[in-house]
């Protein structure tokens, strides 16, 4: 241990402090620019974190962060999945079913209570987050195949939307596919991404133009995850890269969400634009300078609380239930 702080320290002597700070200091996007970049270097050459390490802090922190009043949090077990049940003072008008997200590296149930209340109030619907086996202990096909039996065996129970974030995008993409064919397809009402890892290829669009001014990750992260979790598997697969699926046929109607200048940004523009093409009904959301996962923190991030309102009139719209009525106003997506 003293010998890794030896070098961290070796490492920021080393370093120059100019690299840390932002190119025009008058310009609030280049010092958030430059506060990533040093979360990145603090974390990856510093710290040393490793993936364990990152999941034990961000499991941590959401423990700081239960969600609103009124919302019911419940740990489940069931045949075909695992994970947790929330519900917003007891109401159930209906099921959506959250994959999270994290690089396939990170996220839990726990990690993602608040925002799974947030969306629960707006929709009074069942919030489902489902629990995967994590990389780099569990690689590929271990995630999809916990999300194919969870989402195969929910589909056989009742109408759902489906939603997932970042990584979650991918799974929640890529299974759906997968499963569009079975017999218990018909009941998938709704497929909500939200800021969608839809392409992790090398050559992929953003790990090319590297937008790194409001993302806490960057290309080298974006290598490193996909490989850990591919373990030797191509990255040209459809299975793995839903940016690359030909077939939409079987889609139902879709919500993308995304923030114009994320690192993923790029990637999602060109998978909503082949959507389109492909006649899939496509609802997009586009935030503006909003840092990758801010759903997340809708107690904290305005954009979250947006977010979460939008998702959740649509969402009620794909399962056909009426707008919620809050404070005598009826909200419902255009």
């Amino acid at each position: 241990m003293g010998g890794a702080h030896s070098l961290s320290r070796q490492y920021l002597r080393a370093m120059p402090t100019s690299s840390l700070l932002p190119r025009d200091w008058t310009s609030k996007s280049a010092w958030l620019e430059a506060a990533h970049q040093a979360a990145r270097t603090l974390r990856r050459d510093v710290a040393h974190a490793s993936p364990q390490q990152i999941r034990h802090a961000i499991e941590l922190a959401s423990r700081l962060n239960p969600g609103p009043i009124g919302g019911d949090f419940e740990l489940v077990e069931r045949e075909c999945w695992r994970g947790a049940e929330v519900r917003w003072k007891g109401r159930n008008e209906g099921t959506l079913a959250w994959i999270h997200g994290g690089a396939f590296a990170f996220g839990s149930p726990r990690v993602y209570r608040a925002a799974a209340t947030h969306l629960a109030r707006e929709t009074h619907c069942r919030v489902l987050l489902i629990e995967y086996r994590l990389s780099p202990e569990h690689t590929f096909p271990s995630a999809h195949e916990d999300v194919a039996k969870a989402l195969s065996g929910l589909l056989m129970e009742e109408d759902l939307v489906l939603v997932g974030d970042s990584a979650g995008g991918n799974l929640a993409a890529s299974v759906w596919q997968h499963l569009s064919q079975t017999p218990e397809a018909q009941s998938l009402r709704g497929l909500a991404l939200l800021s969608p890892w839809c392409d992790l290829r090398p050559q992929a669009d953003s790990v090319a133009q590297n937008m790194v001014s409001h993302s806490p990750f960057d290309e080298r992260d974006a290598l490193e995850y996909a490989e850990a979790y591919l373990a030797g598997h191509t990255p040209e697969d459809p299975l793995v890269s839903p940016r690359l699926i030909q077939d939409y046929s079987k889609w139902p109607k879709a919500y993308v969400e995304w923030a114009d200048d994320e690192f993923l940004a790029p990637d999602i523009v060109q998978w909503v634009s082949h959507m389109k093409a492909q006649d899939v009904d496509v609802t997009s959301r586009i935030e503006h300078s909003a840092v990758h996962g801010w759903q997340l923190l809708p107690d904290v991030l305005p954009e979250a609380r947006r977010s979460m309102a939008a998702l959740g009139s649509w969402a009620r719209e794909a399962l056909d239930l009426d707008p919620v009525e809050k404070s005598g106003v009826r909200f419902k997506t255009r």
